[in-house]
Parts: C-alpha cells; sequence; structure tokens
C-alpha cells in the first residue's frame, strides 16, 4: 500500500509540474477575451494609447489603433530585462515605419505595480507605453503566458475579442525578422 501511495504521490507531482507546460498558448487566428481591468497609467502612457487622461480601468479593444503590439514583461524576469535594448529599438521602428502607422504599442507589466513599471521604464530607458496589470486580469485573458511574450491583436467589432494575428513567447534572436514578422501580420489581408 505504500508502493502504491508513493507511486500516486510521484504522479501527482509530474502532473503539477508539468501542467503550465501543458498549458493552452495562444495561437494565430484565436480569438481572446477582453476584459476591463482597472489600470493606474502615467498621462503620457494613456495619451500614447489614445485613452483619456486619468482613465482608471480599460479594454484592450479601447486603445486607439486597427491593431495592438503588446509585449507581455515583468520587472522580475531577467530575459526582459537583458532584452530590453534590443525591444526599445523594435519599439522605435516599428513607430517610425510608415506601414505600423495604425499599430497601437504597449507593454503590459504582468503582476508589476505602478512603482514596479516606473522603476523598469528609468532603469531600461523604455521608450514604449508602459500599463501596470497588477492583478493579472489581462494577463489571463492572454492565457497567462509567460515573460516575455509578443502579440500582434486586432480588436473585433462590437466587444466580441481581441483576434491573435501574432504570437511569440520567449526572447526572439533576430530583430530585423521580428520586426518583418509583426509588419507581416498588420499587413492588410
Amino acid at each position: 500500500m505504500n508502493r502504491l501511495a508513493a507511486a500516486l504521490l510521484t504522479l501527482l507531482l509530474a502532473l503539477a509540474l508539468a501542467a503550465p507546460a501543458l498549458a493552452a498558448k495562444p495561437k494565430v487566428g484565436d480569438v481572446l477575451a477582453d476584459p476591463t481591468a482597472k489600470v493606474e497609467l502615467k498621462p503620457a502612457d494613456a495619451a500614447a494609447l489614445g485613452l483619456p487622461a486619468g482613465v482608471s480601468s480599460i479594454r484592450l479593444s479601447q486603445i486607439k489603433g486597427e491593431t495592438i503590439f503588446v509585449k507581455v514583461y515583468s520587472l522580475y524576469c531577467p530575459r526582459c530585462q537583458s532584452d530590453a535594448p534590443k525591444v526599445n529599438r523594435v519599439f522605435e521602428r516599428l513607430k517610425a515605419s510608415p506601414k505600423a502607422r495604425n499599430l497601437a504599442l504597449l507593454a503590459l507589466a504582468a503582476g508589476d505595480t505602478p512603482f514596479e513599471v516606473e522603476f523598469f521604464r528609468k532603469k531600461f530607458q523604455a521608450p514604449m507605453p508602459m500599463m501596470p496589470d497588477t492583478d493579472y486580469v489581462l494577463h489571463k485573458a492572454l492565457l497567462s503566458v509567460g515573460a516575455p511574450s509578443y502579440f500582434v491583436l486586432r480588436p473585433l467589432p462590437g466587444g466580441k475579442g481581441l483576434k491573435v494575428l501574432f504570437f511569440l513567447e520567449g526572447a526572439f534572436e533576430d530583430e530585423n525578422t521580428f520586426f518583418e514578422n509583426v509588419l507581416r501580420a498588420i499587413a492588410p489581408k
């Protein structure tokens, strides 16, 4: 009986450890939920996202833009920190590209507080509009992906969700390839 209990306990532990790897990941074409989340945005970030100053809750679909580039990161993610200069360069290229003129750009800080967002912004000179997601509401809607992760989303009419046009979980190696993949995702079909 003790062997059986030990075997069952080992099996349960293995399943528990494997569960995150088995979780569903977003795929191109998926439609994700668009919940309302409480936010605390700096006025400049709100303006860059086309949101009114002092906004206290939003849905990602309220961000001004035909498509939305979302970088999911955390202050406590070592890869997010080491990749910050590379991400900043891609952000500047997207911002300057005529092909991306209707693309809104957002860095979503999964679980981070406004203080942690500002710390990251200053330490890594992040030029992208940044939004704390302290309660993980938006992160959960994005299927609780790991950090860093990158999305291009298209809000569907009538608040029916966010269509995934591009998704990458983990770091990107080549800036040019990543930039071109984002432009391909937002190109009219």
